[in-house]
């Protein structure tokens, strides 16, 4: 009996041994859901834009001959930023007026002519209608009488020829009027002016310089239509409307939260990021704001009382499917997770899954395995 109790302490400190102490274990932190209140909100992270930026530029090739602004200047309607070098329209317009000139001195011609042709058509017309009436009193002879009828087709076919000179001139003037029209608008494109109030966002040309066609010599932009462009994921968008508050934060100002409103929420997603567009307009205009500025954005979505809640950091994917890990008695068990959202301080809400007495492991990017024997 003596020996059969020695045999039996000895097997339970080693059985004591072999699975406190000789088996592995690895150390996890551990936490348990919480039950509170949770603001409900999308954050994203964008630029700031400006929804109305105008792009002079030339309508042709030119040379830059002066410039009258410079990045940072609040410009008026109307006002003159850049002259175009316009010479080699100033030439062709020179060459239309000379033409133009000359088809007007062509037709001063052509309608004297045809005054001329008109007398001698009515001359030779007045003619054929009297040897009409003196032919039928043997006045005259059939010959004589047919002079006469050539003699006034002729006439007729010569009146009508001018008339199409004429009116050919008339159109040629037209054309190089409409030459001269059209040069004059041109050299008139060559004044880039504001086209409304605003403020010159860059100066990408300079004196001497050659524009090409369609090219920017100035970005102008209003200044009352910054806003904030950030991209929202597309599983926190569906309850995204106009109107909707933000806060924002700009990289310059990282202490400093605005508050905005979204004012457009984009129709197209990026099929590659599955985030959509939202732009965010300040409730008060800020001066300065610098375009292209990294910027941040939480739009309020709602307000949930007393919901159960766990950090994201312990949410976990296992054989595909969203959970966490539950510590039970020294193991590793998965547990599958329905959460309704993420917070922008990242919280989930947990909506079935665990209970606040639960113990939920922190992966921390390590590998946990069903079972696995685990230490907090």
């Amino acid at each position: 009996m003596k020996n059969t109790l020695i045999l039996v302490a000895i097997m339970a400190i080693g059985s004591f041994f072999y699975f406190k102490v000789y088996l592995p274990k690895i150390t996890f932190a551990s936490i348990s859901p919480i039950v509170q209140d949770v603001n409900e909100t999308a954050f994203g992270v964008g630029t700031i834009e400006a929804k109305e930026m105008i792009v002079l530029a030339p309508k042709t090739t030119a040379k830059v001959l002066s410039l009258f602004a410079d990045q940072g200047e609040i410009v008026v309607k109307g006002k003159a930023l850049a002259v175009m070098d316009p010479s080699d329209l100033l030439a062709s317009k020179e060459e239309a007026l000379m033409a133009m000139k000359k088809s007007q001195m062509s037709l001063l011609s052509q309608q004297s002519l045809l005054k001329d042709l008109e007398a001698k058509y009515t001359l030779a017309h007045t003619t054929l209608i009297r040897y009409q009436h003196l032919i039928s009193e043997g006045f005259v002879a059939q010959a004589e009488l047919d002079t006469a009828f050539s003699a006034e087709q002729s006439a007729k076919a010569q009146m009508e020829n001018a008339t199409w000179q004429v009116s050919l001139m008339q159109a040629d003037i037209a054309r190089n009027e409409a030459l001269v029209k059209n040069s004059n608008a041109k050299i008139e494109d060559l004044t880039l002016k504001a086209p409304e109030t605003m403020v010159v966002l860059s100066r990408d040309a300079e004196v001497g310089s050659t524009v090409l066609s369609g090219s920017p010599v100035f970005r102008l932009i209003n200044p009352n239509s910054i806003w904030v462009k950030i991209y929202i994921n597309e599983r926190q968008s569906g309850t995204l409307h106009v109107g909707q508050s933000a806060s924002i934060t700009l990289r310059s100002h990282s202490s400093t939260p605005y508050r905005g409103h979204i004012a457009r929420i984009g129709l197209e997603s990026d099929r590659i990021t599955e985030e959509r567009e939202v732009d965010i307009a300040f409730d008060q205009p800020q001066h300065p704001l610098y375009v292209g500025e990294r910027a941040e954005a939480t739009i309020e979505l709602a307000q949930h009382t007393r919901v159960l809640t766990l950090p994201l950091l312990a949410l976990t994917t296992h054989q595909g499917v969203k959970g966490v890990w539950l510590a039970n008695e020294g193991h590793a068990h998965f547990k599958p997770l329905s959460f309704q959202t993420i917070s922008a301080n990242g919280l989930i809400i947990v909506t079935e899954g665990v209970t606040e007495k639960d113990t939920i492991l922190v992966p921390a990017g390590r590998d946990i395995t069903e079972g696995m024997r685990i230490k907090l």
